[in-house]
């Protein structure tokens, strides 16, 4: 067997040369070969990698040894096999993942499963959120998990991407301080303008991440007949439903203006910026001491939608305008306060429920 730098790709019995040479070769080496940079002690291969499923520490990458895709070696590695595995058999693997993570304890929800390499498999009906993973991966300064793979089969999608260790900003929320919460606002701010900066646009049909049917609780009424949007006006009277009925002269007035607008940006969104979808890697300690840039998660309803549509999902759970997180999220889009006013009047006057 040649012992050359090994290549991932060409025929099964190609791929096993390659994982042959993977467990003799330095990773590093064996990484040159499809032209990534990573920096990897020689003595490591794949025989003294930590292989614990109970404690999920296989391959726990540390920062040293990322790559520049902001992956670890060892992600790009399961990366790279999985673009050459034969599709017909992906269902099966992930079936096998899927149990073999449940037995171990590792499913946080009913449907994520965390496995081995710090990597989390999703299943979905749709692949929206992981369309949305590989736009967002190209983009500057948004923070999300890195796409591994996908497939969408007749009954069930799967999503694979990396899992970001730390805790959500919904369960320590009770713990945060006023300080916590300015940094917050901060991150949150730089990350969601950095997003529709790089997207603007004036022309774009209103859809979901992957070009698809508008459907989010938040406009559930639409569900019967979940479709894409032409035109700003179009779509914003979905969501400012009702305004000829029950009174609401005087509403219907004040938020016409808003939905007759035509210089609207529609930018892509992340369409779920609540407190359950944001990650303080590390933990709250950790990211107290160092404050490293938050995690943005769960991008199962992003897509193509109107500028002011990312703060009106950010507070349509919130029933008190006193509340410490609608007062944040004021702060994360100051140049939707306006549409934020006139939401909060629709949802207290128009009598339409949504939840």
């Amino acid at each position: 067997m040649s012992t050359s730098t090994p290549e991932l790709r060409g025929s099964p019995a190609v791929l096993a040369e390659n994982l042959y040479l993977f467990v003799r070769a330095p990773p590093a080496r064996f990484a040159r070969s499809y032209g990534e940079a990573i920096c990897v002690p020689p003595s490591i291969t794949a025989f003294n990698l930590p292989l614990d499923m109970s404690t999920n520490e296989l391959c726990r990458p540390h920062p040293r040894y990322r790559l520049r895709t902001g992956i670890s070696w060892s992600q790009q590695l399961v990366k790279s096999l999985l673009r050459i595995f034969p599709k017909v058999l992906k269902p099966s693997l992930f079936e096998i993942l899927i149990k073999t993570s449940s037995l171990f304890g590792k499913s946080p929800y009913h449907n994520i499963f965390r496995l081995p390499f710090n990597l989390v498999l999703k299943t979905s009906n749709h692949l929206v959120e992981a369309d949305a993973l590989r736009f967002v991966g190209s983009l500057r300064g948004i923070n999300a998990p890195a796409l591994i793979d996908s497939f969408s089969a007749p009954q069930k999608t799967y999503i694979l991407s990396t899992w970001v260790e730390g805790d959500c900003c919904a369960d320590v929320w009770e713990r945060l301080t006023p300080l916590d919460k300015e940094k917050i606002v901060e991150d949150m701010r730089s990350q969601y303008s950095a997003l529709q900066q790089q997207t603007s646009t004036r022309h774009r049909t209103i859809c979901n991440a992957s070009g698809g049917a508008i459907q989010d609780p938040r406009v559930p009424w639409i569900d019967d007949n979940p479709r894409t949007f032409p035109s700003y006006r179009e779509f914003m009277e979905q969501v400012w439903l009702g305004l000829n009925f029950r009174n609401n002269h005087t509403l219907a007035q004040s938020i016409a203006r808003l939905i007759e607008r035509d210089n609207v940006p529609i930018v892509f969104s992340h369409g779920d910026a609540l407190p359950k979808n944001l990650i303080l890697p590390g933990g709250l300690d950790l990211w107290r001491r160092e404050r490293p840039p938050l995690y943005i998660i769960d991008w199962e309803y992003a897509g193509w939608m109107p500028l002011p549509w990312e703060a009106l999902k950010a507070t349509w759970l919130v029933f008190d305008k006193e509340e410490d997180c609608y007062k944040m999220m004021v702060e994360v889009f100051p140049d939707s306060r306006e549409e934020l006013a006139a939401d909060w009047e629709w949802r207290t006057r128009s009598g339409i429920p949504i939840v």
